[in-house]
């Protein structure tokens, strides 16, 4: 993935490049016209437009992924910030999209807010459950500055758990219809493997994470 700025960076989910190919990609990335960036920037532009009135034009159904809520729904206005030690702070909300699993789960991911800084990175993720008895041992895992940054999230957004359930069941509903229109044959390649790396991109097994939620 090539950013305006030409640098690169692995997509979500993919293997990173061998030494040739990246040399090739970098290359190219050094190389490139300034009227070719112009020409991408434009495209970029027109794709998000279209993206922003039609979602359902490029999400594409793939079980046991968790997919960044922006991307789903982009015309969404609600964001999830807040403050922490007087600095604006803000949590990117993720779900998996497969209406056959009743994860009822959302992954946070918080960040520190940056205008200047287009790449930020996360502070930590979290998984926030719609069980409150889940939910209690799941934040038993935070440590102590996550746990108290965790609840002035909690207070900035006094209503959030009927946000994250909200958007849980549109993503879901938003599911039921791309698994309508995607292929079959496209739907069973996307079956894992137990012991393969877990495609929502948590770094576990696919028994020991997603796998778990499969019904």
């Amino acid at each position: 993935m090539m950013n305006f700025n030409k640098t690169q960076d692995t997509l979500p989910n993919q293997q990173a490049l061998n030494k040739e190919r990246a040399a090739i990609v970098k290359e190219f990335i050094k190389d490139l016209p300034d009227e070719l960036l112009v020409l991408f920037k434009q495209r970029y532009t027109e794709a998000k437009a279209y993206g922003e009135k039609n979602p359902m034009s490029y999400l594409l159904f793939e079980s046991g992924r968790y997919t960044n809520f922006i991307e789903i729904a982009p015309r969404s206005s609600e964001l999830l910030d807040f403050k922490y030690e007087d600095e604006k702070h803000f949590a990117e909300d993720s779900y998996e999209i497969d209406p056959r699993n009743d994860n009822r789960d959302v992954q946070l991911t918080f960040y520190k807010f940056d205008p200047n800084d287009e790449k930020l990175p996360p502070i930590f993720m979290h998984t926030y459950h719609f069980s409150e008895k889940k939910r209690e041992k799941e934040d038993a895992k935070l440590t102590l500055e996550q746990s108290d940054m965790l609840v002035e999230f909690h207070r900035f957004i006094p209503n959030l758990n009927d946000i994250l359930k909200g958007r849980y069941k549109k993503v879901k509903t938003i599911g039921a219809e791309l698994l309508q229109t995607a292929p079959k044959d496209r739907i069973d390649l996307q079956k894992t493997q137990r012991n393969a790396l877990c495609p929502c991109g948590s770094g576990k097994k696919f028994k020991k994470c997603c796998g778990l939620k499969m019904h």
